[in-house]
């Protein structure tokens, strides 16, 4: 991840009433920049646009928040720019740590969403949780078409252009290691054998 932008909002708890549903907005305006996630760089344009509601329950507080923000990714194929309209949703349940957690404690499938906290603050800071729910939200594959061709892996043409002048028999070199896997004679196997053929007919003349 090459950086994490300002992104601050602070919910004051004094706000958020017994019983009542605490709703708010914010819109969040930075130079755009890039972050690296599944091993794509993803530019991401501001504004980013925050809505939450916030209520107590049994003495966890909740937030729920809506994001929506543009961003732009290289399609998985051939490469050109896609640009992305995110809208996503997330929710947080904050509590207060058990006294027997430790310190290390692995968080289980249904703990993912909990925020465990030492003490509630006067003010909550929100975002390490914003941060989390814009990553969380960039899709890990992009096409900038469902059927898009890609990129010729031997001149590296866009094929969605036309196809290239490489030799279509030319086989997956991936394909060649399943083939081998299996004990099938590679292609070029099959042509040193049809080689070796072809001399000593060649000789009994």
């Amino acid at each position: 991840m090459d950086r994490e932008f300002d992104l601050h909002y602070l919910l004051d708890l004094d706000e958020v009433k017994k019983g009542e549903v605490y709703s708010a907005s914010a819109s969040f305006d930075r130079p755009e920049g890039v972050v690296n996630y599944w091993g794509q760089d993803y530019l991401l344009r501001f504004p980013l646009d925050l809505g939450l509601d916030a209520h107590w329950d049994s003495g966890d507080l909740t937030v729920d928040m809506q994001i929506s923000f543009r961003a732009e990714v290289a399609c998985a194929r051939c490469l050109k720019p896609v640009s992305l309209e995110i809208f996503e949703r997330y929710s947080y349940i904050y509590t207060l740590r058990p006294q027997n957690l430790e310190p290390d404690h692995e968080l289980s499938k249904e703990e993912m969403s909990m925020v465990h906290m030492d003490f509630w603050p006067t003010h909550l800071d929100l975002a390490p949780q914003l941060w989390e729910s814009i990553i969380l939200s960039l899709p890990s594959i992009v096409l900038c078409s469902p059927d898009c061709r890609g990129l010729c892996p031997h001149c590296g043409k866009d094929l969605n252009e036309g196809p290239c002048k490489c030799n279509s028999a030319e086989v997956d070199p991936r394909l060649e290691v399943l083939k081998k896997a299996l004990g099938a004679p590679s292609d070029l196997e099959r042509r040193k054998e049809s080689h070796g053929r072809s001399k000593k007919k060649g000789l009994s003349r």
